[in-house]
């Protein structure tokens, strides 16, 4: 990482847990993953005090597990915390996607077509995952705006960086479906069909659940980190431990998506 890469910004706490969250997000730290407090800090140019508070925070979030005398470890989801968490996010946006119906302009139907457009311009041309996300994060925060509601809009922006980590893997696979699905909300937003919107916004966010359920390793129970299982020596042998994984030195842009 050069120089101009390193953190120099205060609270430099601040700082590391967003650019730790990016790189978890990305799954350049991957589920399984040994954390380090040593390399993180060599890796972002900063002293372990900002990353000792950064993975304690993290911590407390639910991304990481710190675990002692063994340290930290980059989550596994459980199937119980993806249910719980496609649930929440299917009350939030079924509720937002009925008042936008009921309160939504006509600039306000024609922004989230315009997304949906733009989005599938983008697709046919190949565009990468991450431009991708960056569309559906609009669609999903317009659609929250459009519901007037600035509770609704809290709790959906609560939800925005847990939602990127669960899509991150899925993005290139499930965008063609997902865009349809987007552009059916919209159309029944701008109809001013509450009920109907409602319902298909529902349905996109349980398919959205099934993918990831369907394509990702979910674990049923929490268990032992996979780090700490590949890097454990057989009882009396001399093994080296697995190398920890090199930090991706490009850190990806930050997105919102819900």
């Amino acid at each position: 990482m050069s120089g101009a890469d390193q953190i120099h910004a205060v609270p430099l706490r601040e700082h590391v847990y967003g650019r730790l969250q990016e790189l978890l997000i990305a799954r350049s730290l991957a589920p399984g993953d040994h954390l380090v407090e040593e390399r993180l800090a060599a890796e972002l140019g900063v002293s372990r005090g900002p990353v000792r508070e950064a993975l304690q925070r993290l911590h407390r979030d639910g991304w990481i597990t710190l675990r002692p005398r063994h340290g930290a470890f980059v989550n596994q989801p459980t199937r119980q915390q993806v249910e719980e968490f496609f649930e929440a996010r299917e009350l939030v946006e079924r509720s937002a996607a009925e008042l936008a119906a009921q309160r939504c302009t006509p600039e306000d139907a024609a922004t989230l077509l315009g997304i949906c457009d733009e989005a599938d311009a983008d697709l046919a041309r190949g565009v990468p995952s991450q431009q991708m996300a960056g569309h559906t994060a609009r669609f999903h925060r317009t659609v929250l705006l459009c519901a007037r509601n600035h509770l609704l809009l809290e709790f959906g922006e609560q939800l925005s960086q847990r939602s990127r980590w669960f899509f991150a893997p899925l993005v290139g696979t499930i965008a063609p479906r997902a865009w349809a699905e987007h552009r059916e909300v919209a159309e029944l937003i701008g109809a001013g069909r509450a009920e109907e919107a409602a319902a298909a916004m529902r349905v996109h966010v349980e398919r959205s659940r099934d993918s990831y359920l369907d394509t990702q390793l979910v674990r049923d129970t929490p268990s032992e980190p996979v780090a700490l299982r590949r890097t454990r020596a057989p009882s009396g042998s001399r093994a080296a431990a697995v190398p920890h994984r090199q930090l991706s030195r490009t850190l990806p842009e930050r997105t919102e998506t819900l």
